[in-house]
């Protein structure tokens, strides 16, 4: 494959990878975290191929030293903002484990202060039988 053509792959996969990226920490903002799963996918798929890309071009130097200079920084400046995206994304998935973390923390915390309760069919509050099922309503702010 012809250097730009090897390249051209490669920025094209970073970009991809980055609007795949921005696309995870807008689900992550808005706690749609049933949508995570797909995006995932793809985003593993993606990074998988830029691995394999980039390791190519690792394994022989002389296909960059043959770019032109402009096409050189280019590749950089792509690199450069890849880089950027990668860790604005990191930073939103350990942001929301955080949330995710607390959250269960908070519920644990409240079912072992609390005394277990059972909603009957009627909307009633009983006290729950053991062993029996327990509902837990929950309300999540979305402005993490």
């Amino acid at each position: 494959m012809p250097p730009l053509e090897q390249v051209t792959v490669l920025v094209t996969l970073m970009r991809r990878l980055g609007q795949v990226m921005d696309h995870e920490r807008a689900i992550l903002g808005t706690m749609r975290l049933d949508a995570l799963p797909e995006i995932q996918e793809e985003k593993a798929a993606l990074a998988e191929a830029y691995e394999i890309e980039l390791g190519r071009l690792r394994r022989t130097p002389d296909v960059i030293a043959a770019l032109d200079g402009g096409v050189r920084e280019r590749l950089h400046e792509a690199m450069r903002e890849f880089q950027d995206t990668v860790t604005a994304n990191l930073n939103a998935l350990v942001a929301a484990q955080s949330v995710i973390d607390r959250i269960l923390r908070h519920i644990g915390d409240s079912l072992a202060t609390n005394t277990p309760r059972n909603y009957g069919r009627s909307g009633e509050v009983s006290e729950r039988p053991a062993g029996g099922a327990q509902v837990i309503s929950l309300a999540f702010d979305r402005q993490c």
